[in-house]
């Protein structure tokens, strides 16, 4: 005789399961990091979670939690270094978040434009006095790692003309890399705290199921829509762009490349929704888009970044009824 007990304990350790291994995988990355900025994989997504919980439990008063994230960076790194900056940015997306949970919850756009705080910090980033001093040491981290590479490789036998031709390419790259880190460096960050939100919201899904709270809102990611705003900041990282002032060109990459990518995606979805209308299987739409971007990834880029932008004044998706209209 099966029980159905055991399946039902099988369900409820998953999620606990998923978040140990989630919780396990950040102390691993925050050991492999340099510090401070290991701290930033486990303390994030701790801010973002207990923002975002009590953001949604106490509505604004739940901004202290933001404020008081804020207040224990300073007395603990009182000169607040720059990578202290990103625990109060990433609390107060956690509780924008928090507040926007009541009733129907969000879509994926409007998460996205919720890291605004996060991306403003990483634009204003290259105006901070250390910032100079922060490209300066991944630079020299990343030296570190090219010449490893190349001892690793002399000491397993290659010798002669290849390894030479090695050192060449990597001594070119180096010098290309070190003009770029400048400007590429806000972005990577950014990316970064990006993966670190998601976490914080993970934890916070699995901390409100053990509270018996309602779950957290989930988005279908065929609606996925940036809200109209993203494109005054995707059309004011093109100006200064534009303008060639070489002070903010690091301001203007950082705004143009991540609302740029947030419109990527938004073509993404655009396809998938139209495909998904006309019955294609989701298995065949995610093969294709991989093929695509396996193939030709640039092209590939610009053109659902194109769409995108389309859709903010065409909105594809309602130029004809979906499939669940029909």
């Amino acid at each position: 005789m099966t029980s159905t007990a055991e399946p039902a304990r099988v369900r409820g350790a998953t999620p606990w399961l998923r978040s140990a291994l989630l919780i396990t995988a950040l102390g691993l990355f925050a050991l492999q990091t340099p510090p401070p900025w290991g701290t930033l994989w486990l303390v994030v997504p701790v801010a973002v979670a207990a923002s975002l919980l009590a953001c949604w439990r106490f509505g604004v008063w739940g901004l202290a939690a933001p404020v008081a994230f804020f207040g224990v960076t300073m007395f603990r790194e009182s000169s607040m270094g720059l990578w202290a900056w990103w625990i109060p940015a990433c609390a107060l997306t956690g509780a924008w978040m928090g507040l926007r949970e009541e009733g129907e919850g969000t879509t994926g756009g409007q998460r996205a434009w919720m890291l605004i705080p996060v991306l403003v910090l990483a634009a204003g980033l290259p105006w901070l006095l250390r910032y100079p001093q922060l490209v300066e040491e991944v630079d020299r981290e990343l030296k570190a790692s090219d010449a490893e590479l190349v001892r690793l490789l002399g000491r397993m036998g290659d010798q002669g003309g290849r390894l030479a031709t090695l050192e060449r390419a990597v001594a070119d790259n180096a010098a290309l890399r070190s003009r770029l880190l400048p400007h590429v460096v806000p972005t990577a960050l950014f990316a970064w705290m990006i993966l670190l939100v998601g976490a914080g919201r993970a934890l916070a899904s699995r901390a409100a199921s053990s509270l018996r709270w309602p779950q957290l809102s989930r988005a279908r990611f065929q609606d996925w829509r940036l809200p109209d705003g993203a494109i005054w900041v995707f059309l004011a990282g093109l100006a200064l762009l534009v303008a060639q002032w070489p002070p903010w060109t690091p301001t203007a990459w950082t705004l143009l490349l991540n609302t740029m990518l947030g419109f990527c995606v938004q073509g993404i979805a655009v396809v998938e929704s139209l495909l998904l209308a006309r019955g294609v299987p989701p298995s065949l739409i995610v093969l294709t888009m991989l093929f695509v971007f396996a193939v030709a990834m640039p092209i590939f880029m610009l053109t659902t970044a194109a769409v995108g932008l389309g859709d903010v004044w065409l909105d594809f998706r309602h130029l004809e009824p979906g499939a669940d209209q029909e």
